[in-house]
This record gives structure tokens, C-alpha cells and sequence, in this order.
């Protein structure tokens, strides 16, 4: 009997609810039994003349579909939620639970779902108040895993405690999901079960390479100082440390990574807020903090991370919590980080970071939430409200997407933010390609890195309903254009020999179509003129300042990686170098590029060169006879198309921004200039 008790207890443990101040000893928690009949009146603590909630009979089986019961507080200052008390099962039982309708505060006791949807069709069915409740395939598969066997746990997941037909709570309860997030005891990751884990098998040949990669690699990392990854087995109770350069942790990194939660929307507040988290993944479950250390540690090396598909997402999310904390997070910001991200709503692509937002005004959200406008009307709104608040036009500058907006009646100045820039193009921990304007990464500093009209203010001022008013001036004309910068392609499947070795050739072949379009850069900018720039630099000089944003003298490894491309398209013997490179890394172990360039500011970008003869590094977008135009309130310059024939004249359509070199500190600039420009 003894011996049975000890494995139930076992079986019911939370690992990280646990503190593990000596991992070599045994550690035996206190639990706390609860009966089945009595649970709920521990979940949370009333207090005095708090409106109480009756629970539902989990024992009553009505198999109509679950009717929901209004959310409102009329006895109450603080708003109402639904939580979920999940009861306990085996893993052939149907998900049973009940929900319950109480007063948002930090007294709860709950922990909150973070999953991705999936296919909206592909539902499944739990009991809920003793009636049937459709919900997300993934929810039941995820609750199914997440409780316990003799106990309830009390949960918040939003596909079942928000009534998802019901426009005015949903609109009401995405304003107070920060809040949800944040005050909960942890918010649980749910990537996939074992069985879908199953389905990322890596061929023998994937499996071997990563085995004899990290056994030598290994050698050369003092895993005395590395962090170690906690893991809690779900199937045998146990928690126990794994290196992380280990086989075991480098294979389940591989799988995990793939997982679309890292690239929903919804999930990036959700895990920022989070005082804790726990990733689930198959029976497996790590600390997110495990996680991110592990992370940190393995990028310190020159280590390809072979058959990762990319850190970008992950890192991206673990940033967010960085950013949130400083309290400095401003909607622009936030909304470029995460352009890669996906959301089944469009409208969900700006409304699930605003709780991310800094308000220090007391407003608790910084936009207007409505799920009956239409997607147009919502980011125009949107576009104009961070006009308003930044004094700038920094709006206008954003990394290129090579995907075009789909959305027909949006202004060219209105982002779209439909579009997702996800890349699997850099191992590269942090966000992705950049806007020039950088106005992605918080800073204190009221001087922005660049200040091509001197710091000049801009309020917003529209003609009509969509044309946005500007002021400015045309400053030159693009008359040459070189291609475009699409990347170097990293292979990452694992499933079959064939797919790698196509995945390397492609590889292969972007790396030697980048050597080329390279060449035809320095061809534009003419490098081998022995003319000097306008800034008194050599054309080299300034080609390689173009390239790099001005940034080559603040990092040592975009120096070494420029340095690598400029000899290696250097005649005769660039050919040659290049092939010797790749050979030497792959045999060291080495990536055989850092993508420095790439996850900068050149990707889906071509370097342009004006009528004046300066040197810019513009949108793919951008044509020849655009126009380089430099407006009051915009930290660089941008690239406008006139309007075509038949419309007004001083009309322009907004292409993208530009870095152009010897003018993005106002050496350009003149208030005299500057007239009303119309960009529609």
C-alpha cells in the first residue's frame, strides 16, 4: 500500500514547482491531498462579500452542445474570467472539466494554456459542465496531457474560456489577456504529445552527422561551465540534467524547434508576461529558462547548429521578455519584431502585442479593439494612432518583404501587417532583418541612430480619407539598380539523405548566386574606381560602409564576414577562396558563413546608385527614376514613385526606406526645401 501511494504521488508532481537548491539529493515535496468532491473550494481564496460561483455537477451528462452564461460584474469594480478546473484522468479517458465564472485578480490560483490552434476544422470534443464542447484538436490533445491522475488542476485556456462566438467578449477578454498571462502561477507550453513528436524521425544519416558533429565538438567545450537542462520525464516521474551539446537534448532541440507554436502570434505576449513557463513537449518537460540558458551558451560557438531550422523564432520570444521588463516597449517597435509571426486573424497580427506596450497613461490597451471593422480600417487606424504618438515617420521605414500586401485598398503608407517576414535564413540568435529607421530595439536614448532630416517633428495630416501628407523634397533619382538580395539558404530537414542532399545543393547554388550578385554590387558602385566618395572615402570604402548600414566598425564578425565576400569576389582568384573557405569550416566545424549580412539589413534589398553618384541600399521594390525623397519627422531617407497619369500632380506612392550613404546625418537636409508631398 506504502509503495502504491509513493508512485501516485509521484505520478502527480509538477517538476518545477519544486526547488532544487542540491540536484545529487533526493528531494521530498510536501503535497497536499485534495478529495475529488472538494477541490474546488481551494482553487482561489474569496474575499469578504465577493460575488461566489456555483460549480457545475461533473457528474450530470447532458450532451447538448454547452451553452455560455454572459460574463458580466454588475456587483463588481474588477472584471470576470472562466477558468477550467480540469479533472483528473487516465490517457484513454475523455478531457472532463468545468468551468467556472470569477473576478480577475492576483489572488487566483491558475495556470495558463499557451498552444497553437492548428486547422480550425480539425476539432475534437470534451465534457464541459456535463454538456459536449467542441474545441481545437490541439486543446484536447494538450489537456489530455496536462492533467493530473488523482487531482484537478485549474487552468485558463482561451478556445474554452472565452466564448469564441461572441464578438464583445472576445473583444473585451483580449484586453484583459495581459493580466490573465501575467497573474497566473505559470503558463504552460504545449508543443506536441509524444505521438506527434514521433513524426519528426530523422534519417540515419541525420542522426549519425549530429552524433559525430557534437562528440567531436565537444572536446573543445568546457561542459563543466556549461548551464545545465532540467528534464522531467512524464512517464517514469523522474527529473534529471542534460547537457546541452548532449545528444539526447541537441535531438530533442531539432523537433522542438520546427513546432508552429514558436511562430503564433498570441504566443509572444503570453510567454513575456509569464512570471514562469514549462515547455511540453511529447512526455517530456523542460523549464523555459533551461531552455534559453542552453541556447545562449551554444551560440557563444562557432557551431553550425546542423538541422536547426532557426533560432530567430525562439530568441525573438525570450527578447520580448527583456524588452517588456525595461517597461520601454512602444507599439512600432513591437509590431516590426514580430512581423514573422502568423496569426489566423489578421487583425490578431497588432491587437496580441498590445499588452506588451508600455502604458503609462493608466489606458490598458494602446489601440481600439473590434472584431467587426474590417482588417483596412483597423490598421489604418492603427498606422496613424503611432504617427500621432511618435512625432516621427519612422512608420514608413520597414524591412522588405518579398511577399506583396494582398490587401488592394491599403495606402502605401499604411503597413501591412498581414504579411508575415518569418526567415529560416540565419542561425543567428535574435530578430531578423531590420528596418533602417531601427526602431525595433527600445532604447533610452532620445537620439536615433540615424537623422537624415536633423531630428524634425511630424504630425500626422491626411488629404481626403487615405492620402497622408508629408513634408519634403525630392533630394535625387535612382538611375542604377543591382538585383536582389534573397539570402543564402541554410539546409535544415533531417528526413531523408535525398532531401539533405538537395537541401546542400540548393544551398550551394544560393551561395553561388549571392557571389555573383555581390560582384554585380561592386559593379554599380564601381569599387575599382580610383575616384574618392563624397565623404572623402575610397568607393570600397563606401560600398562596404552601403552594405552594412553604416554599421562595419561596430561589429567585429559582419567585418569578418564582408571582409570574406570582398575576396571572394576578387579576380582571378576569388573563385578559389571561396571554395577554399567552405572546405576549411566544414572540415573545423565551422559555419562557412556567419550571416551578419542578412540578419542585418541587406536581405530582399539592392544596392542603388542616384543621379548624384551616391550609393544607397533600397528596397527590392525600388526602380529606376524613383525618387530619393528626405520628409520632416523620418530618420532616413525614402524611395517614392510618382503617381501614375490622370492623378494629382505631387502624388506619390510610398516604395520603402533607404540607407544612402553621406546623407543620413541631415548633411542633405534643408527646412527651406521642404513643400507639401501627397502620399496615397
Amino acid at each position: 500500500m506504502q509503495l502504491a501511494a509513493r508512485r501516485a504521488r509521484r505520478s502527480i508532481l509538477s517538476p518545477w514547482s519544486l526547488a532544487l537548491p542540491n540536484l545529487g539529493k533526493r528531494v521530498e515535496p510536501v503535497l497536499r491531498w485534495h478529495s475529488y468532491s472538494n477541490i474546488t473550494s481551494q482553487v482561489f481564496r474569496s474575499q469578504p462579500g465577493e460575488k461566489t460561483h456555483t460549480s457545475f455537477n461533473p457528474l450530470c451528462r447532458d450532451f447538448s452542445t454547452l451553452r455560455y452564461n454572459p460574463l458580466d460584474s454588475p456587483q463588481s469594480t474588477r472584471p470576470f474570467i472562466r477558468l477550467l478546473e480540469l479533472y483528473p484522468g487516465r490517457a484513454s479517458n475523455q478531457v472532463e472539466a468545468s468551468l467556472k465564472e470569477v473576478s480577475l485578480s492576483s489572488e487566483l490560483e491558475y495556470e495558463a494554456v499557451s498552444y497553437c490552434w492548428g486547422d480550425p476544422k480539425d476539432v475534437s470534443t470534451i465534457l464541459c459542465n456535463g454538456q459536449q464542447l467542441h474545441v481545437p484538436r490541439r486543446l484536447e490533445v494538450a489537456l489530455r496531457n496536462m492533467r493530473y491522475l488523482e487531482r484537478t488542476r485549474m487552468l485558463w485556456a482561451d478556445a474554452i474560456c472565452i466564448n469564441q462566438s461572441d464578438n464583445a467578449e472576445k473583444e473585451s477578454q483580449v484586453q484583459l489577456m495581459r493580466t490573465i498571462f501575467s497573474n497566473a502561477q505559470r503558463t504552460l507550453i504545449f508543443l506536441g504529445d509524444a505521438e506527434e513528436k514521433q513524426t519528426h524521425k530523422m534519417s540515419k544519416f541525420a542522426l549519425w552527422t549530429v552524433q559525430f558533429g557534437l562528440s567531436i565538438f565537444k572536446r573543445r567545450v568546457d561542459l563543466l561551465a556549461s548551464p545545465q537542462v532540467r528534464v522531467w520525464d512524464g512517464n517514469d516521474g523522474r527529473c534529471r540534467t542534460v547537457d546541452p551539446f548532449s545528444y539526447e537534448f541537441y535531438l530533442e532541440l531539432i523537433g522542438m524547434l520546427r513546432m508552429p507554436w514558436f511562430q503564433r502570434a498570441w504566443v509572444v505576449q503570453e510567454v513575456a508576461v509569464s512570471a514562469k513557463a514549462t515547455i511540453f513537449w511529447g512526455s517530456s518537460q523542460y523549464d523555459w529558462e533551461d531552455v534559453i540558458k542552453s541556447l545562449k551558451f551554444m551560440s557563444q560557438f562557432y557551431f553550425p547548429l546542423a538541422f536547426i531550422v532557426t533560432l530567430e523564432n525562439i530568441s525573438t520570444i525570450e527578447e520580448e521578455r527583456t524588452f517588456y521588463r525595461m517597461g520601454q516597449n512602444r507599439l512600432n517597435g513591437v509590431l516590426l519584431r514580430h512581423q514573422r509571426c502568423l496569426a489566423t486573424d489578421p487583425r490578431d497580427k497588432i491587437y496580441s502585442f498590445c499588452g506588451l506596450v508600455e502604458t503609462s497613461s493608466g489606458r490598458h490597451n494602446p489601440v481600439r479593439i473590434s472584431y467587426e471593422d474590417d482588417v483596412g480600417t483597423i490598421y489604418r487606424e492603427v498606422a496613424l494612432k503611432i504617427l500621432d504618438e511618435d512625432q516621427s515617420l519612422d512608420l514608413l521605414s520597414r524591412p522588405p518583404a518579398l511577399a506583396g500586401s494582398r490587401m488592394n485598398n491599403l495606402p502605401s503608407w499604411v503597413p501591412d501587417w498581414s504579411i508575415s517576414t518569418a526567415s529560416t535564413l540565419t542561425y543567428a540568435r535574435g530578430h531578423g532583418p531590420l528596418s533602417l529607421a531601427g526602431v525595433e530595439v527600445p532604447s533610452s536614448k532620445e537620439t536615433p541612430r540615424f537623422a537624415a532630416s536633423r531630428g524634425a517633428k511630424y504630425s500626422p495630416k491626411l488629404s481626403g480619407a487615405d492620402a497622408l501628407i508629408v513634408e519634403g523634397y525630392q533630394f535625387d533619382k535612382i538611375v542604377e539598380i543591382g538585383p536582389i538580395f534573397e539570402g543564402v539558404q541554410i539546409p535544415n530537414t533531417v528526413r531523408s539523405l535525398p532531401e539533405i542532399a538537395r537541401e546542400w545543393k540548393r544551398c550551394l547554388s544560393t551561395l553561388y548566386r549571392a557571389r555573383n550578385l555581390f560582384v554585380r554590387w561592386q559593379q554599380v558602385a564601381d569599387v575599382r574606381s580610383h575616384g574618392l566618395y563624397i565623404t572623402g572615402e575610397t568607393m570600397r570604402e563606401a560600398f562596404l560602409q552601403t552594405l552594412s548600414a553604416a554599421e562595419i566598425n561596430d561589429s567585429e564578425r559582419l567585418q569578418l564576414e564582408l571582409e570574406l565576400w570582398d575576396k571572394g569576389t576578387s579576380f582571378p582568384f576569388g573563385l578559389m577562396y571561396s571554395a577554399f573557405v567552405l572546405v576549411r569550416n566544414f572540415l573545423t566545424n565551422r559555419p562557412f558563413l556567419l550571416f551578419e549580412i542578412q540578419g542585418r539589413y541587406a536581405l530582399h534589398r539592392r544596392v542603388v546608385r542616384t543621379q548624384g553618384g551616391l550609393l544607397g541600399l533600397a528596397s527590392h521594390a525600388t526602380e529606376v527614376g524613383d525618387e530619393v525623397v528626405i520628409c520632416k519627422g523620418s530618420s532616413v531617407p525614402l524611395i517614392m514613385r510618382r503617381c501614375g497619369e490622370g492623378e494629382g500632380e505631387g502624388e506619390f506612392r510610398l516604395i520603402g526606406d533607404a540607407y544612402v550613404h553621406g546623407i543620413m546625418r541631415g548633411e542633405a537636409f534643408g527646412d527651406g526645401k521642404c513643400q507639401d508631398i501627397l502620399i496615397k
